[in-house]
């Protein structure tokens, strides 16, 4: 099959993925702006919190990712896989479990961190704790679904997406807005659809691992194997996970930021980031399936068909993220109206959306490169990269622009646009100008 097929067939899948996971979110939001505008603002809030704790969690994913998808690369025997998922699995439970204690304990001090007061405060708190309690589940599915992606088997993965979100759309309307009997619970309700879609992926996602990997076959799991692999695990996923932490600590202080311009604001950054979010999908999944068979070629030590799939990648990336983003653009006010009616929000979010050019046109490209420096290995320069730019040019510009001249919101968008074309920059220059040999030869020898 052609390279570049081969690449849609596995991204397309992640794409509609991505896609179901959008719109059912923008479903969440609908549903939630129908019960009160306020309500939308308040989850938005919670969600960057939880969002950052998430990406910690994620270190473990990450690295065992890397190594699963060039261990499938070399052909590796089925018992080195167990090791690397179980182990996985283990720590990402003890992990999750701590996450999640340490959120529920904590709940007051965080949200005081956003400086919410009133409706705001309460149904920030209503929903960040339920979520909290049970975050641990969604840290535990994550190695499954890192185990089917790096098979390839991302159909899969989609199709029990597909049943999570209908669970979740259903639950959706039967506890935000009281329906079949049970109360209207409202912020509260659409936390626990979002914890019982989980269950759900958790439970269906390993019976199909337990399946495909463990099933009738001898497992050969011991304390010392673990302890061999978590090393090799953290020392890929630590800086992976650590850029990613960064960019979402980065956004959270943002978010601080956007407090202080009161609720219409808030309000209308999530509105904003939910239409925004259909124009990266296709990046997303792009960079996902760059990454699966940029490790498959590392680990069999194809490197120059690695090198050549990372730019063409990038190429189609930015493309349709332009087409994409002008759809937005044209059509913004019309979707926006779909979610509210108030204008004051309507008026915000279309300025800022006019912006979304300038932070599409990073972000298309460093989705995709950075992705692939992390399949090879090159975990480091990512990492780097991203502390000075997102701190030294995303936050900083964000109080300039934001705070210090009083841009408002489309202050922040700038200074989110300035960020992702900085990094895009370099990332493309480190692929194409430095190819990561090291890494390549460095991921050979593990594997």
């Amino acid at each position: 099959m052609n390279e570049q097929m081969k690449l849609l067939k596995l991204s397309f899948p992640l794409f509609f993925e991505s896609l179901l996971f959008t719109v059912i979110g923008s479903v969440d939001t609908l549903m939630l702006s129908n019960y009160s505008d306020t309500a939308v603002g308040a989850v938005g809030v919670a969600n960057q919190i939880l969002f950052l704790v998430l990406i910690a969690g994620n270190i473990i994913a990450q690295g065992a990712g890397i190594l699963m998808t060039q261990y499938v690369g070399a052909k590796r025997k089925s018992e080195d896989l167990q090791t690397l998922t179980i182990t996985a699995l283990i720590v990402n439970t003890v992990l999750g479990l701590f996450f999640s204690a340490l959120l529920v304990l904590f709940s007051p001090e965080l949200l005081s961190i956003m400086d919410l007061n009133g409706e705001m405060l309460r149904f920030s708190s209503e929903y960040f704790i339920i979520i909290s309690r049970y975050l641990f589940l969604h840290l535990m599915t994550m190695t499954f679904s890192v185990y089917l992606r790096s098979h390839g088997e991302t159909k899969t993965t989609l199709k029990v997406s597909v049943l999570m979100n209908i669970v979740n759309v259903v639950l959706n309307y039967i506890l935000i807005y009281g329906h079949a009997g049970f109360d209207a619970l409202g912020v509260q309700g659409a936390a626990y659809a979002t914890v019982i879609s989980r269950l759900v992926g958790f439970v269906v996602l390993g019976s199909i691992v337990y399946r495909m990997g463990f099933y009738q076959k001898t497992i050969r799991f011991t304390p010392a194997s673990m302890m061999n692999i978590l090393p090799r695990i953290l020392k890929l996923g630590a800086p992976a996970a650590g850029e990613q932490i960064s960019y979402n600590l980065a956004k959270f202080v943002m978010m601080i930021f956007i407090t202080r311009l009161g609720d219409v604001a808030i309000t209308a950054y999530s509105y904003s980031n939910t239409l925004a979010g259909f124009v990266y999908i296709f990046s997303v999944s792009l960079g996902q399936g760059t990454a699966i068979m940029i490790g498959w070629y590392t680990g069999s030590g194809h490197k120059e068909k690695a090198k050549i799939l990372g730019t063409h990648s990038a190429k189609l990336s930015f493309s349709i993220s332009m087409i994409l983003c002008t759809l937005l653009v044209v059509f913004r006010v019309p979707f926006l109206r779909i979610l509210t009616d108030n204008p004051e929000i309507l008026t915000l979010a279309g300025h800022v959306l006019l912006f979304n050019f300038i932070v599409e046109a990073g972000r298309s490209q460093n989705l995709i490169y950075v992705n692939a420096l992390r399949a090879v290995g090159d975990v480091n320069y990512p990492f780097r990269v991203s502390l000075f730019s997102m701190w030294g040019i995303g936050v900083f510009f964000s109080y300039i622009f934001a705070v210090s001249l009083s841009f408002g919101l489309p202050g922040i968008w700038i200074a989110l646009g300035l960020d992702e074309i900085v990094r895009a920059l370099l990332f493309r220059k480190r692929w194409l100008m430095d190819p990561p040999q090291t890494a390549f030869t460095t991921m050979e020898k593990q594997v």
